[in-house]
């Protein structure tokens, strides 16, 4: 059997789940029925980016990274132009909780790109990458 090619569902282990809820709101995206005190989930495009207590995941995997360690994972919002990173990036800006890592700059693969970190130091990437396209349901197309 082939494994399906899809990432569908990210969740992001938290420590401080009002905090994380209160943050990711300020995007706008579309927030699931089923989000709770315990729970969210944000719909963006293809795939879900849940919200859950890290304490829910120690017993199998251990605690978390203390405070301030890189977790060796980045995400990314992709874009459809250079443009439209530079406005993501001035839009951002005045977001509660945020830091941003520089200015959007260019990227020796052709694209357009800069990184923000949440509260809890999840780090993310906007970028455009040269030669991408987006599916109807605004899923990424990679060359």
């Amino acid at each position: 059997m082939a494994i399906p090619a899809r990432v569908s569902f990210v969740t992001l282990a938290v420590r401080d789940m009002p905090r994380m809820q209160r943050f990711y709101r300020q995007f706008r995206w579309p927030e699931s029925k089923y989000t709770d005190e315990t729970f969210a989930a944000y719909q963006c495009g293809g795939a879900v980016l849940g919200l859950y207590g890290a304490t829910s995941y120690e017993r199998a995997h251990g605690p978390p990274p203390p405070r301030g360690t890189f977790r060796g994972v980045v995400l990314a919002i992709n874009c459809r132009d250079a443009a439209e990173v530079d406005s993501i990036h001035e839009a951002i800006r005045g977001f509660d909780g945020i830091t941003i890592h520089g200015e959007p700059r260019d990227m020796s693969f052709g694209g357009h790109s800069f990184e923000w970190s949440d509260p809890e130091g999840n780090v993310w990437e906007v970028t455009w990458a040269e030669g991408t396209s987006f599916d109807e349901r605004e899923g990424l197309i990679f060359p």
